[in-house]
């Protein structure tokens, strides 16, 4: 430990986290982070024990059994998120060290890994810290798993395993670069095909027993969010319209085109090396491995799941995006440093300008949202005054084809939380600080002021006030 602290690699890594995550040291809010803060904690905490995450059930558990104020639990998730970020690529480049020969490679692919397109999303969660504990479990498995390759001591892969349970109980999303970056250790440490195949289904039993335990914990608790409504054909298009997304779109998190331009760079600078090298044939059947892993990993969670409701994000990919650097690690001794660090650079460059305009786009949506439940309460108050009626209820329509985006946000992460319910009535009880209930439309005043009705801005003729209850139509 002592060592760790005098080593000045693990403050230039925290202050390369806090480069891309600084913004975040500000409160803001995702639409789930509405749903929790207007939400009796207790009561919320049973949807994060169902989606069988125990740590974070403890985390909101805590807050909710000792009042412990909302931001006071932000700072405390978002320092853990810095620190377990930090942790994660030093853990990761004491073991890249063995493997790359370039030290300063070596740290940039690193950070690239860890670091990459996808996580934006996990820090847009007010448990952003356990999430990032997550990817520190599969890091520190990884580790273990390696260090038996090496050394053969069967401790270490009881190690691995209680390090991918502690993975998966606190976000599964993560899991997936267990996988791939075992599949590097595997690749260097396996001298034969029969060694090859044996550590293969030794990684793949550290990675499913957990998995399994994990499913079978939230089965025990809800069906919701498992196979009980399981179409194979359904999860088949889901998964192959989610690779577009992945690999073409990056889910609109980087510029139009980009990832799959710098992939197809990185996959021309690696073939060229490749048949230069007399093992090309092995360096590129590696290449091959390598990538089939990370994608299969990545979509095996989200097979048995409930096909109604199944649906990829970034945050449930965030493996698939560290291929790039991935890639790189294979055949790196013969790659050129200069034009492999430059890749790199671009990447984590690029990275760095669109995380900071998600970043600052998410504050201005969390003002948006919170200027426009203003005015509604502004409306409901001067109501109340007049007719001496208490508002308590909530009713909510939607436009057709309603404006998910306010009209300066381009991205397609910062969702408006006022489309869908339950989403609309946790926003405005979070800013109006006013106990509505939700209440079901009513079609005589559905069809007497919002029929036909077409708007592409907010308007206060969008929120009609009828007895005790706020009729709003999100446009």
């Amino acid at each position: 430990m002592k060592k760790m602290f005098k080593d000045k690699k693990l403050y230039i890594f925290l202050l390369i986290v806090l480069l891309f995550f600084k913004t975040f040291s500000i409160m803001n809010y995702s639409v789930d982070t509405y749903l929790l803060l207007a939400s009796p904690k207790l009561k919320y905490v049973y949807e994060y024990l169902s989606a069988g995450r125990i740590f974070t059930t403890v985390f909101f558990f805590i807050q909710g059994f000792f009042h412990i104020p909302n931001i006071v639990m932000y700072i405390t998730s978002y320092l853990l998120a810095i620190i377990f970020s930090t942790l994660s690529i030093y853990e990761l480049n004491k073991v890249l060290d063995k493997y790359i020969s370039n030290k300063f490679l070596s740290a940039m692919i690193s950070i690239a890994i860890i670091i990459n397109p996808f996580i934006i999303e996990l820090w847009l969660f007010i448990e952003s810290g356990i999430m990032m504990f997550s990817i520190f479990a599969c890091i520190k498995g990884f580790k273990n798993f390696d260090k038996y390759l090496e050394t053969k001591n069967k401790s270490l892969i009881g190690k691995s395993f209680l390090w991918m349970i502690a993975a998966l109980f606190s976000y599964q999303g993560t899991i997936a670069l267990f996988a791939c970056l075992c599949a590097i250790s595997i690749i260097k440490n396996s001298k034969s095909k029969k060694k090859f195949i044996k550590n293969n289904i030794l990684m793949f039993i550290i990675y499913i027993v957990p998995t399994i335990i994990n499913y079978i914990f939230i089965t025990m608790i809800s069906r919701e969010r498992v196979g009980a409504n399981h179409n194979l054909i359904k999860v088949i298009k889901m998964i192959i319209i989610s690779t577009k997304e992945q690999l073409i779109n990056c889910f609109g998190l980087l510029p139009n085109g980009f990832y799959p331009t710098m992939l197809l760079v990185t996959f021309v600078i690696l073939i060229y090396y490749t048949i230069k090298n007399k093992r090309k044939r092995n360096y590129m059947l590696s290449l091959i491995y390598i990538t089939l892993v990370t994608y299969l990993f990545t979509i095996a969670p989200v097979i048995p799941q409930n096909s109604d409701s199944l649906i990829m994000f970034p945050r449930t990919s965030y493996a698939f995006a560290s291929l790039i650097p991935l890639l790189f690690i294979i055949n790196n001794k013969n790659l050129n440093i200069k034009i492999t660090s430059a890749v790199l650079i671009v990447l984590l460059s690029v990275e760095l300008y669109s995380f900071t305009k998600i970043e600052i786009n998410r504050y201005i949506v969390n003002y948006e949202d919170k200027q426009i439940i203003y005015q509604i309460e502004d409306k409901v108050k001067k109501y109340e005054e007049e007719t001496g009626i208490n508002v308590e209820y909530l009713s909510v329509y939607n436009q057709e084809n309603s404006h998910m985006f306010y009209n300066d946000i381009n991205d397609n992460i910062n969702v408006s939380a006022k489309n869908e319910q339950p989403n609309s009535t946790a926003l405005y009880v979070y800013y109006s600080n006013r106990k509505v209930k939700e209440k079901e439309q009513n079609n005589n005043i559905y069809n007497l002021y919002f029929k036909n009705k077409h708007w592409q801005y907010f308007s206060l003729d969008q929120v009609v006030i009828v007895g005790n209850t706020i009729h709003w139509y999100i446009y």
